[in-house]
């Protein structure tokens, strides 16, 4: 009887842990990240702000905890684009749209995760470094198959795949900063020919 009890204290503890995450994923969207205190976070979730720490030591072990979801989100959602795809040039179009598509809809948390958290923690910075590699990885790997097949120019497939990732990083960096281009969906046609033709097609 006791062991049931725990499993039903772990799982009420689970789901107030995620409900918290999601409140937070919430206030940091509409807010900064150093603007907003445990306090805002605490009351975003309608709990005390002594409770917030029964859940996480402190604010940047909360974020880390949202980071690593929305990077699995993303590795997921990238991954599940491409098995839908045999042609290279679809694979290498469905990994960067799949980017595009969640950085559209988590726009605000997108805004913390590259621009304002990366460079006040290392550590974060070196999560986002990981990503980046994963993506510029599996470019290519599409590169390799692609160069192979005798559709590629005989290039350094690791140069472009850092160029192609690159190109990509840098659009979404300004849109994220400045607000442009204003639609990045929309941009996304004109930097997937620009990297086409830059991979000599």
């Amino acid at each position: 009887m006791a062991y049931r009890q725990t499993d039903k204290v772990r799982e009420k503890f689970d789901l107030k842990k995620k409900e918290i995450i999601k409140a937070a994923r919430e206030v940091f969207a509409e807010n900064s990240y150093q603007g907003t205190s445990i306090k805002v976070l605490a009351q975003k979730a309608k709990i005390a702000t002594g409770t917030f720490y029964l859940y996480f030591s402190n604010k940047e072990t909360l974020i880390n905890m949202i980071v690593d979801e929305l990077f699995q989100e993303l590795l997921n959602s990238i991954k599940n684009e491409r098995a839908k795809f045999t042609d290279g040039f679809d694979k290498l179009k469905a990994s960067m749209e799949a980017c595009i598509k969640l950085f559209v809809r988590e726009k605000g948390m997108a805004k913390i995760l590259l621009v304002q958290v990366p460079s006040v923690n290392n550590a974060f910075n070196a999560k986002l470094i990981e990503l980046e590699n994963e993506l510029i990885k599996l470019t290519k790997e599409d590169l390799d198959e692609l160069k192979s097949l005798g559709r590629l120019p005989d290039d350094d497939t690791l140069v472009s795949a850092m160029a192609f990732v690159g190109s990509f990083r840098q659009v979404i960096i300004n849109w994220l900063r400045e607000g442009k281009p204003e639609n990045l969906e929309a941009a996304f046609d004109t930097l997937m020919k620009y990297n086409i033709r830059g991979l000599g097609q």
